[in-house]
């Protein structure tokens, strides 16, 4: 799968190998200037204030493409805890979504919100069809966000 890529984000280059390499420095490429939002919905954290490592990254794919921010808490410095993305795939452009992992083992599981046309946040009801959707969605964004990383 050829990727085109604007990642940025900590790594070990010794990971990469050498043909791969080449590969993504002629791959790496703007995708129309996507972006996120500059709000929020009440009480998740702005990871950019309080300064959160942040993960970013404008991502394609021959059927799929994600703009994203995923930010790792240092208290939990093993798990992204706020993930905001605007994913296109299958034909349809969908709206930005954030997921706030707030409490990683309360059994609850992430809370999901969607950005509104209108500027607001909707929470989606958690084990919903569209909560669970949300969730597959969010593994395709971290599926190419490691595409891209490794240059695969």
């Amino acid at each position: 799968m050829a990727l085109g890529a604007r990642v940025s984000c900590p790594y070990n280059p010794q990971m990469l190998r050498p043909r791969r390499v080449a590969a993504l420095v002629l791959l790496v490429a703007p995708l129309g200037g996507a972006t996120l939002s500059g709000s929020l919905p009440p009480g998740v954290p702005d990871g950019a204030a309080l300064g959160w490592e942040r993960v970013t990254g404008d991502v394609a794919a021959s059927d799929e493409a994600a703009v994203y921010e995923f930010y790792v808490n240092p208290a939990r410095a093993a798990i992204y805890e706020v993930v905001r993305y605007r994913f296109t795939g299958a034909g349809r452009a969908e709206v930005e979504k954030l997921i706030w992992n707030r409490y990683p083992s309360d059994g609850v599981g992430p809370l999901c919100y969607a950005h509104e046309a209108d500027g607001s946040w909707r929470r989606l009801a958690n084990g919903s069809p569209e909560y669970r959707g949300e969730m597959a969605t969010a593994m395709r964004v971290y599926g190419l966000h490691r595409r891209a990383r490794l240059g695969e």
